[in-house]
């Protein structure tokens, strides 16, 4: 609209998007004498772009259909109207191979992440830089705390090449909009490859490449809400940026105990499950494994359709870890 006709508006209101709890009541409030399971509840509420109007739809499309399964009418229903509002049928979601449990975090930085949801939870604000090797739990544990704080997890921009342009000038245009565009009171905002944009500026060549830093730096200094930036290489980050972050939290390779706990829940269905000796040793040897070596581990079973015996677990998982093992000593 033409800003002519935008201030002569008295007093203009927006709608945003209602939290996760909100929206699950919504959902229940149009669909619960249905029927549904509540994890089709759950599901509804999980997606940020469905709205009363939507869920309303819904509840139409059941009392026509009456005479058809429930659930099926109204996933149905809801996919084919987010294809056409939204262009796709559902959202894009991580599926997790494994089961997420704080418990096999390693982190350092002083702060457990209890102490850290209770301390976010208190300000409502805060900017926090995970950083760690690969498959050490950063995003997984960006959703527990999005789920813990009743916010929507925004992993805006979930890689780097959907914010970084070829052109000048528009990365950092694309940087700004991604601020604007989310609602720090009800969204935890993730940047992942964080070191795409903050690398260090005296190391900078070009001068888009400081620009884009700046833009960035701003962003995260003006942001009121809660922001996390993740990244796996925090060895070239830019020097201002770090004091930028509240907390610095480092996610880091399992513990041996952790290793042998977690190996009890995937491979012996317990976590309290007793661990032969002999595995018990080849855990402890392989140094470097992370939560996201053992979720390979369980897709791989997966695929295969056939369960592994705790031995060929071990095995598969010395195999990851070899790989890493050898990667590293290829850089080095």
């Amino acid at each position: 609209m033409d800003p002519a006709f935008l201030r002569r508006f008295l007093l203009p209101v927006p709608f945003v998007t209602p939290p996760r709890s909100v929206r699950r009541q919504m959902a229940e409030r149009h669909l619960s004498d249905a029927g549904l399971s509540p994890d089709l509840l759950d599901e509804l509420a999980a997606d940020p772009k469905m709205s009363p109007a939507q869920l309303g739809a819904a509840r139409r499309l059941l009392d026509l259909r009456a005479s058809s399964p429930a659930e099926q009418t109204v996933r149905e229903g809801v996919a084919a109207l987010r294809g056409l509002l939204h262009g796709a049928p559902a959202p894009r979601r991580r599926h997790p191979a494994t089961t997420f449990d704080v418990a096999y975090l390693n982190v350092s930085g002083g702060l457990s992440p209890s102490a850290l949801v209770q301390a976010l939870s208190r300000e409502g604000r805060g900017s926090l830089c995970f950083y760690g090797p690969p498959g050490t739990g950063k995003t997984a544990f960006a959703e527990v705390l999005a789920d813990a704080l009743d916010l929507d997890l925004e992993l805006v921009a979930q890689r780097a090449s959907d914010l970084l342009s070829p052109y000048v000038g528009e990365t950092e245009q694309n940087l700004a909009r991604l601020f604007r565009e989310c609602d720090p009171k009800h969204s935890l905002l993730v940047l992942d490859e964080v070191d795409s944009f903050l690398s260090d500026r005296r190391q900078a060549q070009r001068l888009w490449e400081r620009t884009q830093v700046n833009e960035l730096l701003q962003q995260i200094e003006t942001w009121p809400g809660l922001f996390i930036a993740a990244t796996n290489l925090m060895s070239g980050i830019d020097a201002a940026a770090l004091r930028r972050f509240d907390f610095k939290i480092g996610f880091r390779a399992m513990t041996a105990a952790q290793r042998v706990a977690l190996f009890a829940r995937e491979a012996l269905g317990d976590v309290q499950a007793p661990v032969p000796p002999v595995l018990v040793r080849h855990l402890e040897r392989m140094e470097g494994l992370t939560p996201g070596d053992y979720a390979t581990v369980c897709r791989q079973q997966r695929l295969l359709s056939e369960p592994l015996s705790p031995e060929q677990f071990v095995k598969r998982l010395a195999v990851e870890w070899q790989l890493k093992s050898d990667s590293i000593q290829a850089v080095a």
